[in-house]
């Protein structure tokens, strides 16, 4: 059995140490859209798959400054969409993510 969590995170720190073998993600959205897919589609627990690859989605953003500018609703249309048309595929969470996410302005640009 395939431990899916394990393969997540060593290919998350191959792509950390600056190693391209696993992973050619350009940028955070295509990192942060690679993590979405992974957690959400390989089914590491038991129940609640999507709901955690979103809060590591979520939390993954908020850690590196983003943050997603779609509305709950907007947001949820778009998964539910795609998961239902068995489509929940990197190219296109990467397409809706260049639109819905932006850089959280920091503390000492608000100022």
């Amino acid at each position: 059995m395939t431990d899916y969590l394990t393969v997540l995170a060593w290919r998350q720190r191959s792509r950390a140490a600056g190693s391209s073998s696993l992973t050619n993600h350009t940028d955070l959205i295509e990192e942060v859209a690679a993590l979405w897919e992974s957690l959400s589609q390989n089914h590491a627990f038991i129940d609640g798959n999507k709901r955690t690859a979103f809060a590591a989605l979520y939390t993954f953003l908020a850690i590196n400054g983003a943050r997603i500018t779609a509305d709950a609703e907007e947001t949820f249309e778009f998964a539910d969409a795609l998961y239902e048309a068995n489509q929940f595929r990197f190219e296109k969470i990467v397409c809706w993510l260049r639109h819905a996410v932006a850089q959280s302005p920091r503390i000492s640009d608000a100022e």
